[in-house]
C-alpha cells in the first residue's frame, strides 16, 4: 500500500519536473531568438526605375524627382548589420525595370504606376522586408526627331551684331511633347569679350565655337552635331571717351550785372563712359551765375556739364574753376536833371 501510494507521487513529481523543464527550455529558446534578430522600421529607400532595353530608343522616363518607398527589415545580427551599412552609404535601393504596353506605344507622354516588391530591393538573403508604401509614379515620354535652328546665347558687355551660324539648323531627338513646342535650340551661354576702346571695325570680328544645350524644358535631349561655330561683330556697349581741350562757358542770368572772365582762356579734360558712337560725343562745359553769392574780383565756381544722352562722367568729381567778375558799364543816361 505505501509502496504503491510512493510511485504514485513519484510519477507525478518527475512529471512536473519534466514539464517545468519544457517550459524553461522554450523560454530560453525564445529568448535567444529574439536576441538574434534586430528590426529596422520605415526607411525610406530609393527606388531606381529603368526602361526595357529594347525600349529605350523609343521612351524617356521623367524622373526629375528623387523616388523612395517606407520599408522595415528585420533578420538575423550579422545580416542586419550590413542592411545598416548599406543604408548608411546609400547603397541599398529598388530597382524597377518599366515595360511600355503595345496599347499605350502611341501616345506622347502618360503616367505609370509601379509597384514595388521584395524582390526588386537587394537585400541579403535571410533578411524580411515589410514595404508600408509599395507604389512610385513615374511619367513616360516618347521620343521622336526634329531639325530645329540654333540661336547663339551670349553674355558680356557686348553688342553683337552679323551673327552667322555653322550649321544654322540641328537634328535634335528628344521628347516630342517638348520638341513640338520648342521654335529655336539655344546654344550655351557664350561669354563674348571686347575691348572697351575698340572701334567699330573688322578686327571686332568674333569666331568661336559653342556647345549646345543638352535639355528642354528640364528633359534631356541628344543633339547632332552637338557643338556648331559662329561668327559674328561685336563691339563694347559702352567706351570710354578722353576729352581734351574742353572749353569752358558762363551761363549768365538776364540783365547780368557782371562781365565774367578767365585770367586765360579756360579749357578742361574730361573723360566719359557712354554708348559707342563713331564721333566725339558734344559735352558743354560751363560755370553757373544765376545763382551762389558772386563779388567783384576772383570767384571759385563749380564745373557744370551738359552731356549727351546715356553719357556719364568717368570720374566723380570735377575740379573747382576760377574766374574773374567785374562790373558791367552802364551808359549815363543824360536826359535827366
Amino acid at each position: 500500500m505505501i509502496k504503491s501510494w510512493w510511485l504514485r507521487f513519484r510519477l507525478r513529481q518527475i512529471a512536473l519536473e519534466l514539464m517545468i523543464s519544457v517550459c524553461l527550455a522554450c523560454l530560453v529558446w525564445l529568448y535567444t531568438h529574439n536576441r538574434a534578430r534586430h528590426t529596422i522600421e520605415h526607411v525610406a529607400v530609393p527606388v531606381q526605375v529603368q526602361l526595357a532595353a529594347q525600349q529605350r530608343d523609343q521612351f524617356s522616363l521623367g524622373l526629375t524627382e528623387q523616388r523612395t518607398v517606407l520599408a522595415s527589415f528585420s533578420g538575423p545580427q550579422s545580416r542586419m548589420r550590413e542592411v545598416r551599412r548599406k543604408l548608411q552609404r546609400g547603397l541599398l535601393s529598388a530597382s524597377l525595370t518599366v515595360t511600355i504596353p503595345e496599347d499605350k506605344k502611341v501616345e506622347e507622354m502618360f503616367s505609370e504606376i509601379l509597384h514595388v516588391d521584395e524582390e526588386s530591393l537587394n537585400v541579403p538573403a535571410g533578411i524580411k522586408v515589410e514595404l508600408a508604401q509599395d507604389s512610385v509614379s513615374v511619367m513616360v515620354h516618347r521620343l521622336t526627331e526634329r531639325s530645329l535652328p540654333v540661336r547663339l546665347e551670349f553674355t558680356g558687355e557686348a553688342r553683337v551684331s552679323q551673327i552667322k551660324i555653322e550649321p544654322a539648323t540641328v537634328l535634335v531627338r528628344g521628347p516630342k511633347s517638348v520638341l513640338d513646342q520648342a521654335s529655336f535650340l539655344p546654344t550655351k551661354p557664350y561669354a563674348i569679350q571686347v575691348n572697351a576702346s575698340a572701334q567699330p571695325a573688322a578686327d571686332s570680328k568674333v569666331s568661336a565655337q559653342v556647345s549646345l544645350v543638352t535639355e528642354l524644358d528640364g528633359r534631356p535631349i541628344t543633339v547632332n552635331p552637338a557643338t556648331v561655330q559662329f561668327h559674328c561683330v561685336a563691339v563694347p556697349k559702352q567706351k570710354i571717351y578722353e576729352l581734351t581741350g574742353v572749353p569752358v562757358h558762363f551761363l549768365c542770368p538776364k540783365d547780368c550785372p557782371w562781365k565774367p572772365r578767365f585770367e586765360q582762356e579756360s579749357k578742361v579734360g574730361l573723360k566719359l563712359i557712354g554708348p559707342v558712337m563713331d564721333q566725339t560725343p558734344p559735352v558743354l562745359a560751363f560755370i553757373d551765375l544765376t545763382s551762389g553769392n558772386l563779388a567783384r574780383g576772383r570767384n571759385v565756381g563749380q564745373l557744370r556739364l551738359q552731356l549727351p544722352k546715356d553719357f556719364q562722367l568717368a570720374d566723380a568729381t570735377l575740379p573747382p574753376v576760377s574766374f574773374y567778375l567785374d562790373e558791367v558799364e552802364r551808359p549815363v543816361d543824360t536826359t535827366s536833371k
